[in-house]
């Protein structure tokens, strides 16, 4: 029946309005730290004593600010590919104990990339063509591989990798590929959404690169992470943070798991 209405209106409006149900029940809009189940998860870290944290994709600071007041003993170091944004987080962060500020980005491998910079909404910045409508420039950035950053400062593992880079996921996994096979990372979280179909690298490979190096993935929450097998259900592009988990951490997975 809705089908047969759905040039109607007050159906039209009727079925945004249960789009919008759906996306606060999969919790795909919430980009608040405190509120969508990132605070919980570096709460969850600090009670177990972690030592390491990488934000790549920091932007201004917002997260490693949060990250250094909730696991006060963590060394974070923190990733930035635009240089303006950069110059905005080392004169907010510069100064401040317990931060590693890196004027680059990560990748597949050392070297440069080409980045879409919004200068109106630097959060936005990205290395894929992603439509936003708004104006771009384009500049080049120098990257670097995960695990060659880890070599050459001598770290053999790392706490938490929070990744937010607006598609570039797929190649800064890839630069961690020897840190991901020896599981040096303990947890890794990422953002999946419409630039996946920029990107071509679904929700489901996701799944498989992580489960195939010993690796349980699941969905941030508010109340916690909702660890399941993959589904082609799951593959809707709504948006959100992920979290992958080494399957052999089952403090940190218990720990993670909404209550009830």
């Amino acid at each position: 029946m809705l089908a047969r209405l759905r040039h109607v209106r007050a159906v039209r409006a009727f079925a945004r309005r249960c789009a919008r149900v759906v996306d606060a029940f999969e919790n795909a809009n919430d980009y608040s730290f405190e509120t969508n189940g990132e605070a919980r998860v570096l709460h969850a870290l600090a009670a177990r004593g972690a030592k390491r944290l990488f934000d790549v994709g920091a932007h201004v600071g917002d997260w490693a600010s949060l990250a250094r007041r909730l696991v006060p003993q963590a060394e974070i170091h923190c990733f930035e590919i635009v240089p303006e944004t950069f110059a905005l987080l080392e004169r907010r962060l510069g100064r401040e104990p317990g931060f590693v500020l890196n004027g680059f980005g990560l990748g597949s491998e050392d070297g440069e990339a080409t980045v879409r910079h919004y200068p109106d909404a630097s959060a936005l910045s990205t290395t894929t063509a992603y439509p936003h409508g708004r104006e771009w420039r384009e500049l080049r950035a120098r990257v670097r591989a995960g695990d060659s950053y880890l070599r050459e400062r001598g770290l053999d593992l790392v706490d938490l990798v929070k990744i937010d880079a607006e598609g570039a996921e797929p190649r800064i996994l890839d630069g961690f590929a020897s840190a991901l096979e020896r599981r040096s990372l303990h947890a890794v979280q990422f953002e999946y959404g419409q630039v996946s179909i920029l990107t071509r690298f679904l929700l489901r490979d996701f799944h498989e690169l992580f489960e195939a190096r010993g690796y349980r993935v699941g969905r941030l929450y508010p109340l916690g992470v909702e660890f399941r097998d993959y589904a082609f259900t799951q593959e809707d592009f709504r948006g959100g943070n992920f979290l992958a988990v080494r399957a052999d951490r089952d403090d940190l997975v218990k720990a993670l798991r909404p209550p009830g």
